[in-house]
Protein backbone atom coordinates (compact mmCIF):
# COMPACT_ATOMS: atom_id res chain seq x y z
CA UNK A 1 0.00 0.00 0.00
CA UNK A 2 2.65 2.33 0.76
CA UNK A 3 4.88 1.65 -1.99
CA UNK A 4 1.52 2.31 -4.42
CA UNK A 5 1.36 5.85 -2.94
CA UNK A 6 5.05 6.54 -2.94
CA UNK A 7 4.48 5.28 -6.45
CA UNK A 8 1.86 7.33 -7.56
CA UNK A 9 2.64 10.61 -9.92
CA UNK A 10 0.37 12.85 -7.59
CA UNK A 11 2.69 12.20 -4.56
CA UNK A 12 5.70 12.68 -6.86
CA UNK A 13 4.09 16.09 -7.95
CA UNK A 14 3.05 17.36 -4.69
CA UNK A 15 6.46 16.14 -3.06
CA UNK A 16 8.18 18.15 -5.81
CA UNK A 17 6.28 21.07 -4.76
CA UNK A 18 7.08 21.55 -2.13
CA UNK A 19 10.65 20.97 -2.10
CA UNK A 20 10.72 23.52 -4.86
CA UNK A 21 9.23 26.01 -1.88
CA UNK A 22 11.36 25.03 0.82
CA UNK A 23 14.73 25.35 -1.20
CA UNK A 24 13.27 29.29 -2.17
CA UNK A 25 12.56 29.63 0.90
CA UNK A 26 15.53 29.13 2.38
CA UNK A 27 17.46 30.72 -0.62
CA UNK A 28 15.52 33.71 0.14
CA UNK A 29 16.30 33.85 3.62
CA UNK A 30 20.15 33.81 2.98
CA UNK A 31 19.74 36.16 0.74
CA UNK A 32 18.37 38.22 2.79
CA UNK A 33 21.08 37.85 5.42
CA UNK A 34 23.48 38.25 2.81
CA UNK A 35 22.24 41.53 1.75
CA UNK A 36 21.82 43.15 5.25
CA UNK A 37 23.53 46.13 5.24
CA UNK A 38 24.14 49.31 7.82
CA UNK A 39 23.66 52.50 6.34
CA UNK A 40 26.49 54.84 8.25
CA UNK A 41 27.62 58.84 6.98
CA UNK A 42 30.42 60.89 7.20
CA UNK A 43 31.35 64.36 7.70
CA UNK A 44 34.43 65.52 5.51
CA UNK A 45 36.45 68.06 4.33
CA UNK A 46 35.53 67.46 0.25
CA UNK A 47 34.81 64.71 -1.94
CA UNK A 48 36.62 65.26 -4.55
CA UNK A 49 37.10 61.70 -6.53
CA UNK A 50 34.19 60.07 -5.07
CA UNK A 51 30.77 59.12 -6.42
CA UNK A 52 27.73 57.38 -5.59
CA UNK A 53 28.55 53.55 -6.16
CA UNK A 54 32.25 53.77 -5.22
CA UNK A 55 33.53 51.49 -2.82
CA UNK A 56 34.04 51.22 1.08
CA UNK A 57 36.82 49.91 2.01
CA UNK A 58 38.49 48.31 5.40
CA UNK A 59 41.78 47.54 5.70
CA UNK A 60 42.14 47.32 1.63
CA UNK A 61 39.24 45.04 1.77
CA UNK A 62 35.48 46.28 -0.06
CA UNK A 63 32.62 46.13 2.74
CA UNK A 64 30.04 48.43 1.15
CA UNK A 65 29.36 50.94 -1.02
CA UNK A 66 28.73 54.99 -1.17
CA UNK A 67 25.31 55.65 -1.61
CA UNK A 68 24.59 59.55 -1.42
CA UNK A 69 27.08 62.32 -1.16
CA UNK A 70 25.10 65.96 -0.46
CA UNK A 71 26.57 69.49 0.97
CA UNK A 72 26.77 70.03 4.84
CA UNK A 73 27.91 72.88 6.21
CA UNK A 74 31.81 73.46 5.60
CA UNK A 75 32.24 70.26 4.36
CA UNK A 76 30.14 67.55 2.49
CA UNK A 77 28.03 64.70 4.09
CA UNK A 78 28.84 60.90 2.33
CA UNK A 79 26.20 58.00 2.96
CA UNK A 80 27.35 54.72 2.78
CA UNK A 81 26.40 51.16 3.18
CA UNK A 82 28.33 48.56 4.90
CA UNK A 83 27.89 44.27 5.02
CA UNK A 84 26.45 43.77 8.49
CA UNK A 85 28.78 41.75 8.78
CA UNK A 86 31.48 44.31 8.89
CA UNK A 87 30.21 46.84 11.53
CA UNK A 88 32.54 49.55 12.54
CA UNK A 89 33.35 49.45 16.49
CA UNK A 90 34.92 52.20 18.30
CA UNK A 91 37.11 55.12 17.46
CA UNK A 92 35.75 55.51 13.88
CA UNK A 93 38.26 57.64 11.29
CA UNK A 94 37.11 58.37 7.45
CA UNK A 95 39.53 59.34 4.48
CA UNK A 96 40.06 58.51 0.74
CA UNK A 97 42.10 57.02 -0.77
CA UNK A 98 43.29 56.32 -4.31
CA UNK A 99 45.78 54.36 -6.07
CA UNK A 100 46.96 57.35 -8.74
CA UNK A 101 46.51 60.89 -7.83
CA UNK A 102 44.04 61.22 -10.94
CA UNK A 103 41.79 57.93 -10.59
CA UNK A 104 38.40 58.12 -8.53
CA UNK A 105 38.89 57.61 -4.91
CA UNK A 106 37.31 55.06 -2.74
CA UNK A 107 36.33 55.66 0.81
CA UNK A 108 38.15 53.82 3.42
CA UNK A 109 37.17 53.81 7.42
CA UNK A 110 39.08 52.40 9.81
CA UNK A 111 37.21 51.55 13.22
CA UNK A 112 38.97 49.98 16.46
CA UNK A 113 38.02 47.93 19.60
CA UNK A 114 35.20 49.16 21.48
CA UNK A 115 31.47 49.43 21.10
CA UNK A 116 29.29 49.58 18.16
CA UNK A 117 29.61 53.00 16.53
CA UNK A 118 25.83 54.61 16.76
CA UNK A 119 24.82 54.11 12.95
CA UNK A 120 22.70 57.46 13.36
CA UNK A 121 25.90 59.78 14.49
CA UNK A 122 28.01 60.83 11.59
CA UNK A 123 32.22 60.66 11.63
CA UNK A 124 33.19 63.63 12.42
CA UNK A 125 37.11 62.60 12.06
CA UNK A 126 37.65 62.64 8.27
CA UNK A 127 40.58 63.72 6.14
CA UNK A 128 41.34 64.05 2.47
CA UNK A 129 44.01 64.06 0.64
CA UNK A 130 44.88 67.28 -1.45
CA UNK A 131 43.59 67.21 -5.26
CA UNK A 132 46.67 67.73 -7.70
CA UNK A 133 44.83 71.62 -8.54
CA UNK A 134 45.38 72.55 -4.69
CA UNK A 135 48.91 70.86 -4.78
CA UNK A 136 49.55 72.97 -8.20
CA UNK A 137 48.05 75.98 -6.81
CA UNK A 138 50.25 75.79 -3.16
CA UNK A 139 53.38 75.68 -5.15
CA UNK A 140 52.45 78.15 -7.60
CA UNK A 141 51.71 80.58 -4.24
CA UNK A 142 55.19 79.32 -3.00
CA UNK A 143 56.79 80.68 -5.98
CA UNK A 144 55.10 83.94 -6.16
CA UNK A 145 56.03 84.63 -2.60
CA UNK A 146 59.51 83.60 -3.24
CA UNK A 147 59.30 85.69 -6.47
CA UNK A 148 57.51 88.95 -4.91
CA UNK A 149 60.62 89.68 -2.14
CA UNK A 150 62.38 92.77 -2.78
CA UNK A 151 65.54 91.64 -2.50
CA UNK A 152 67.12 90.36 -5.70
CA UNK A 153 69.46 87.78 -3.69
CA UNK A 154 65.97 86.08 -2.49
CA UNK A 155 64.20 85.79 -5.97
CA UNK A 156 66.98 83.36 -6.81
CA UNK A 157 66.63 81.09 -4.18
CA UNK A 158 65.24 78.17 -5.45
CA UNK A 159 67.69 78.38 -8.52
CA UNK A 160 70.41 78.22 -5.71
CA UNK A 161 69.25 75.83 -3.61
CA UNK A 162 68.46 73.08 -6.59
CA UNK A 163 72.20 74.14 -7.73
CA UNK A 164 73.18 73.26 -3.98
CA UNK A 165 71.62 69.87 -4.33
CA UNK A 166 73.22 68.99 -8.04
CA UNK A 167 76.45 69.81 -6.93
CA UNK A 168 76.02 67.79 -3.88
CA UNK A 169 74.86 64.90 -5.67
CA UNK A 170 77.20 65.05 -8.37
CA UNK A 171 78.82 61.36 -9.11
CA UNK A 172 76.61 59.89 -6.18
CA UNK A 173 74.45 57.85 -9.46
CA UNK A 174 75.85 54.86 -8.99
CA UNK A 175 76.14 54.62 -5.44
CA UNK A 176 72.33 55.16 -5.45
CA UNK A 177 71.49 52.64 -7.85
CA UNK A 178 73.75 50.27 -5.86
CA UNK A 179 71.18 51.36 -2.96
CA UNK A 180 68.54 50.55 -4.98
CA UNK A 181 69.72 47.51 -6.27
CA UNK A 182 70.17 46.07 -2.48
CA UNK A 183 66.85 46.69 -1.34
CA UNK A 184 65.09 45.58 -4.14
CA UNK A 185 67.28 42.18 -3.69
CA UNK A 186 66.05 42.58 0.38
CA UNK A 187 62.52 42.78 -1.22
CA UNK A 188 63.14 40.05 -3.58
CA UNK A 189 63.79 37.28 -0.69
CA UNK A 190 61.95 38.44 2.08
CA UNK A 191 62.60 35.31 3.70
CA UNK A 192 66.04 35.89 4.76
CA UNK A 193 65.51 39.68 5.81
CA UNK A 194 62.53 38.22 8.24
CA UNK A 195 65.13 35.37 9.75
CA UNK A 196 67.80 38.06 10.45
CA UNK A 197 64.49 40.39 12.41
CA UNK A 198 63.39 36.83 13.92
CA UNK A 199 67.61 36.77 15.30
CA UNK A 200 67.30 40.03 16.38
CA UNK A 201 63.99 39.48 18.09
CA UNK A 202 65.39 36.27 19.29
CA UNK A 203 68.68 38.16 20.98
CA UNK A 204 66.27 41.10 22.65
CA UNK A 205 64.13 38.26 24.24
CA UNK A 206 67.12 36.71 25.70
CA UNK A 207 68.33 39.64 26.74
CA UNK A 208 65.57 40.80 28.34
CA UNK A 209 65.02 37.68 29.98
CA UNK A 210 68.33 37.68 31.63
CA UNK A 211 67.71 41.70 32.76
CA UNK A 212 64.26 40.00 34.41
CA UNK A 213 66.63 37.29 35.94
CA UNK A 214 69.20 39.60 37.40
CA UNK A 215 67.10 41.99 38.31
CA UNK A 216 67.19 42.14 42.03
CA UNK A 217 71.10 42.45 41.67
CA UNK A 218 70.26 45.71 39.63
CA UNK A 219 67.81 47.24 42.14
CA UNK A 220 70.20 46.68 44.97
CA UNK A 221 72.93 48.68 42.44
CA UNK A 222 70.27 51.22 41.75
CA UNK A 223 69.49 51.66 45.54
CA UNK A 224 73.25 51.91 46.54
CA UNK A 225 73.11 54.92 43.87
CA UNK A 226 70.97 56.67 46.21
CA UNK A 227 73.81 58.13 48.61
CA UNK A 228 76.52 58.29 46.03
CA UNK A 229 74.16 60.48 44.32
CA UNK A 230 74.02 62.85 47.19
CA UNK A 231 77.05 62.75 47.95
CA UNK A 232 77.82 63.95 44.11
CA UNK A 233 74.53 66.63 44.79
CA UNK A 234 76.81 67.85 47.33
CA UNK A 235 80.36 68.06 46.16
CA UNK A 236 78.52 69.75 42.40
CA UNK A 237 76.96 72.42 44.88
CA UNK A 238 80.91 73.19 45.87
CA UNK A 239 81.67 73.13 42.57
CA UNK A 240 79.20 75.47 41.48
CA UNK A 241 80.61 78.13 43.72
CA UNK A 242 84.46 77.16 42.42
CA UNK A 243 83.31 78.12 38.98
CA UNK A 244 81.68 80.69 40.14
CA UNK A 245 84.93 82.47 40.93
CA UNK A 246 86.59 81.55 38.81
CA UNK A 247 84.39 83.66 36.42
CA UNK A 248 85.80 86.96 38.62
CA UNK A 249 89.74 85.74 38.82
CA UNK A 250 89.64 84.66 35.02
CA UNK A 251 89.32 87.92 34.02
CA UNK A 252 92.26 89.18 36.71
CA UNK A 253 94.24 86.87 34.98
CA UNK A 254 92.86 87.88 31.66
CA UNK A 255 94.16 91.54 32.22
CA UNK A 256 97.08 91.06 33.65
CA UNK A 257 98.04 88.68 30.90
CA UNK A 258 96.77 91.30 28.32
CA UNK A 259 98.51 94.13 30.66
CA UNK A 260 101.94 92.96 31.87
CA UNK A 261 101.91 89.69 29.69
CA UNK A 262 104.77 90.37 27.18
CA UNK A 263 106.76 91.71 30.62
CA UNK A 264 106.57 88.62 32.49
CA UNK A 265 107.38 86.71 29.32
CA UNK A 266 110.80 88.94 29.20
CA UNK A 267 111.66 88.12 32.68
CA UNK A 268 110.88 85.00 32.91
CA UNK A 269 112.99 84.57 29.66
CA UNK A 270 115.67 86.71 31.15
CA UNK A 271 115.45 84.41 34.48
CA UNK A 272 116.02 80.87 32.37
CA UNK A 273 119.84 81.57 31.94
CA UNK A 274 120.09 81.85 36.02
CA UNK A 275 118.44 78.86 36.56
CA UNK A 276 120.45 77.56 34.63
CA UNK A 277 123.64 78.81 36.16
CA UNK A 278 121.75 77.90 39.85
CA UNK A 279 121.19 74.35 38.67
CA UNK A 280 124.89 74.03 38.19
CA UNK A 281 126.25 75.43 40.84
CA UNK A 282 124.53 73.50 43.33
CA UNK A 283 127.31 71.59 44.91
CA UNK A 284 129.14 75.28 46.41
CA UNK A 285 125.04 76.17 47.67
CA UNK A 286 125.18 73.10 49.43
CA UNK A 287 128.40 73.88 50.81
CA UNK A 288 127.09 77.13 51.48
CA UNK A 289 124.26 75.83 53.54
CA UNK A 290 126.50 74.19 55.72
CA UNK A 291 128.29 77.05 56.73
CA UNK A 292 124.99 78.37 58.22
CA UNK A 293 124.99 76.63 61.40
CA UNK A 294 129.03 78.10 62.30
CA UNK A 295 127.77 81.35 61.39
CA UNK A 296 124.30 81.81 63.35
CA UNK A 297 127.02 80.41 66.76
CA UNK A 298 128.95 83.05 65.68
CA UNK A 299 126.65 85.68 65.59
CA UNK A 300 125.05 85.05 69.08
CA UNK A 301 128.38 85.27 70.77
CA UNK A 302 127.85 88.91 70.15
CA UNK A 303 125.63 91.09 72.28
CA UNK A 304 123.17 94.33 71.86
CA UNK A 305 126.09 96.52 71.72
CA UNK A 306 128.06 94.49 69.15
CA UNK A 307 130.51 93.38 71.55
CA UNK A 308 132.01 89.70 71.97
CA UNK A 309 129.94 88.28 74.71
CA UNK A 310 130.23 85.02 76.71
CA UNK A 311 127.42 83.04 78.49
CA UNK A 312 127.97 82.07 81.91
CA UNK A 313 125.98 79.75 84.43
CA UNK A 314 127.25 79.94 88.27
CA UNK A 315 126.76 77.19 90.34
CA UNK A 316 124.64 75.07 92.13
CA UNK A 317 125.03 74.38 95.94
CA UNK A 318 122.60 72.57 98.32
CA UNK A 319 122.09 73.48 101.81
CA UNK A 320 121.28 71.05 104.38
CA UNK A 321 118.41 71.67 107.22
CA UNK A 322 118.19 73.92 109.09
CA UNK A 323 120.64 76.05 107.42
CA UNK A 324 118.84 76.02 104.54
CA UNK A 325 115.92 77.42 106.52
CA UNK A 326 117.85 80.21 107.84
CA UNK A 327 120.29 81.07 104.93
CA UNK A 328 117.16 81.21 102.48
CA UNK A 329 115.04 83.97 104.82
CA UNK A 330 118.19 86.11 105.01
CA UNK A 331 118.45 86.38 101.09
CA UNK A 332 114.56 87.15 100.70
CA UNK A 333 115.58 90.12 103.57
CA UNK A 334 118.43 91.07 102.00
CA UNK A 335 116.94 91.15 98.55
CA UNK A 336 113.17 90.60 98.04
CA UNK A 337 113.01 90.90 93.92
CA UNK A 338 116.16 88.61 92.95
CA UNK A 339 115.00 84.89 91.79
CA UNK A 340 116.44 81.71 92.57
CA UNK A 341 115.61 78.38 90.44
CA UNK A 342 115.05 75.28 92.54
CA UNK A 343 114.26 72.06 90.98
CA UNK A 344 111.33 71.93 93.60
CA UNK A 345 108.26 74.19 92.84
CA UNK A 346 108.78 77.92 91.55
CA UNK A 347 107.41 80.53 94.09
CA UNK A 348 109.22 84.70 92.82
CA UNK A 349 111.24 85.70 95.86
CA UNK A 350 111.64 82.99 98.21
CA UNK A 351 114.01 79.25 98.35
CA UNK A 352 112.31 76.70 99.93
CA UNK A 353 113.15 73.16 100.89
CA UNK A 354 113.73 70.51 98.33
CA UNK A 355 112.29 67.13 98.20
CA UNK A 356 114.66 65.67 100.96
CA UNK A 357 115.08 68.99 103.02
CA UNK A 358 117.78 70.26 101.15
CA UNK A 359 117.40 73.29 99.18
CA UNK A 360 119.34 74.17 95.69
CA UNK A 361 120.23 77.63 95.82
CA UNK A 362 122.83 79.68 93.11
CA UNK A 363 125.91 80.22 94.42
CA UNK A 364 126.59 83.50 93.75
CA UNK A 365 123.36 85.09 94.75
CA UNK A 366 124.05 83.42 97.99
CA UNK A 367 127.89 84.84 98.41
CA UNK A 368 126.76 88.19 97.52
CA UNK A 369 122.87 87.69 100.09
CA UNK A 370 125.59 86.92 102.68
CA UNK A 371 127.63 89.61 102.01
CA UNK A 372 124.84 91.68 102.00
CA UNK A 373 123.70 91.01 105.17
CA UNK A 374 126.14 91.15 106.99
Amino acid sequence: MLRRILASRGFISVAGVVLIVFIGTAGLVVHQRLEKRIAYCAVMPDAIGLYPGNDVLVRGVKVGTVTGIQPEGIGVRVDFDVDATHPLHGKVIATTVSDTIVADRHLAVQSSQGERWDANRCITEAVTPKSLTQMMNAVTKVAADLQASTDPAQRHAIERALAGVDRATAGTGAQFNDNLMQLAASLRAPGTTSAHIGTLIDSITRLSQSVANGWGNLREMLTGFAPILQLVNEIWKQVVAAVESLTKILPWFNDITSNYGEPILHLLEDAVPYIHWLAQDVPALQSYARLAPAISWALRKFGKSGRLAVNYFPPFVRLNQPDAERICSLLNAAEQPRRIHFHGPPVEGACFDYRNGQAKVNLVPLILGMTGAQ
